[in-house]
């Protein structure tokens, strides 16, 4: 088989989708269409499936109310149909008329062994890749290669909601509320995807962007994990790594602002 570079990255793509964590699987996906729109014989083939799909109709058959008042997904038969539902679908995740998190929270809790979005993707992200791989020659990821990484531990969930009320440790023995900690982690880890975004959007490839990249990958795995240590580090370092980088200069400088001044507020309330 002749080897086509723009459909492997467009499949690559798609594996970054099926195997990403869900706190970025919003930009992975951006980062899908991205490839599809700039893959002509993808385009050429997903256009023709969406052509006479009717997108509001195939919407109310895929995504159900049932009789006992649960939300499911119901997958197409057809793989024509399939390709433009998911098509439709991550489009419309993209321009932001349906909230993803709400989204695969409402059709994707049915099955308790997995987290919702490794069975939205386990029903729709391999489906679809799968269908346009063989479509143009190419050997199909098997339902099994995916080892729910994002799944977590049951031991650790457990633990989480034993200790939902209790409040959390701080670097130096602080302490403070839960809900003040998730959300100043959900604001820093914000800032740092809206960062990959723009960073993905840069033109030029070279170290410095793919060093920047990296460092806002590990501000949002650091969020994710709670490690605010990590995360001040990672701030203070992107501050200075992105001085050169217009892109992102500002966002950077902004993100450095919400750490310190919540460290800042933790010296406060403690004298």
């Amino acid at each position: 088989m002749e080897r086509n570079q723009q459909i492997e990255n467009f499949l690559s793509a798609c594996d970054d989708v099926y195997t990403c964590k869900f706190l970025i699987a919003e930009h992975k996906i951006k980062k899908l269409l991205a490839t599809l729109a700039s893959t002509s014989q993808v385009c050429d083939l997903v256009a023709q499936c969406v052509e006479g799909f009717n997108r509001d109709k195939e919407f109310m058959r895929a995504y159900l109310q049932n009789s006992k008042g649960h939300f499911e997904f119901q997958a197409p038969n057809d793989e024509v149909r399939m390709i433009a539902l998911v098509f439709c679908t991550l489009a419309e995740i993209d321009n932001g008329n349906i909230d993803f998190a709400d989204f695969i929270k409402r059709f994707f809790s049915d099955d308790d062994s997995i987290t919702p979005y490794d069975n939205f993707v386990n029903k729709m992200i391999l489906p679809f890749r799968n269908l346009m791989a063989e479509a143009f020659g190419y050997p199909k990821l098997g339902e099994q290669n995916n080892q729910i990484a994002n799944a977590p531990d049951m031991t650790e969930t457990q633990n989480m909601e034993e200790n939902e009320d209790k409040i959390l440790p701080f670097p130096d023995e602080k302490y403070y509320s839960r809900e003040k900690y998730e959300k100043i982690c959900s604001k820093v880890q914000s800032i740092a995807v809206e960062m990959l975004s723009e960073l993905e959007n840069v033109r030029k490839c070279d170290n410095i962007i793919e060093e920047l990249k990296a460092i806002c990958y590990a501000i949002v795995m650091a969020t994710s994990d709670r490690d605010f240590d990590i995360v001040r580090g990672l701030a203070l370092g992107l501050k200075y790594a992105s001085k050169n980088c217009k892109t992102i200069k500002f966002l950077s400088r902004e993100l450095a602002q919400v750490v310190e001044e919540y460290y800042d507020e933790m010296n406060a309330d403690e004298d």
